[in-house]
């Protein structure tokens, strides 16, 4: 019986418990027989090609297992790639050094800015721009990335 992505998540959820990684982000695109189910991992340090390699073969049977996706599918897992937008604290602090591009909220406007990560606490992010620091909450928050200088 086919299953939403909620559904989905709750199902494979404890196989990045056991394996101590994160689940970042799923996405289940295409029609019944040409469905591609993207799966999103990381860790604190990184994620691995042989930590991917086994997540994928206990997502499959536990996919399989459960009947999850109608149809024929492809799984495809890896790491969530430099151009997907952050989005957990924990994502966060591993990239404290590393330039963003963000965009907030700032009363009843949206502000865009681009600046160099340096410190993360409970509830804000603090960035450098041209040498001063401006800091933005958790909640203001709308859009992260992550940008690599050519």
């Amino acid at each position: 019986m086919p299953k939403d992505i909620e559904e989905i998540r709750k199902i494979l959820q404890p196989v990045f418990d056991r394996s101590n990684v994160y689940l970042v982000d799923l996405e289940l695109r295409g029609h019944i027989n040409s469905q591609v189910l993207s799966v999103y991992v990381d860790t604190d340090t990184g994620i691995t090609m042989d930590q991917i390699a086994e997540i994928s073969r206990e997502i499959e049977g536990i996919l399989d297992l459960e009947d999850a996706i109608a149809g024929r599918y492809r799984l495809d897992v890896s790491s969530p790639g430099i151009d997907k937008p952050l989005t957990e604290k924990w994502q966060f602090a591993k990239n404290i050094g590393r330039d963003f591009r963000i965009t907030y909220t700032e009363g009843d406007r949206t502000t865009e800015k681009s600046g160099t990560l340096h410190r993360v606490d409970e509830d804000r992010l603090y960035f450098i721009r041209k040498n001063e620091e401006f800091s933005v909450t958790f909640s203001q928050l709308l859009k992260a990335i992550v940008t690599v200088k050519l």
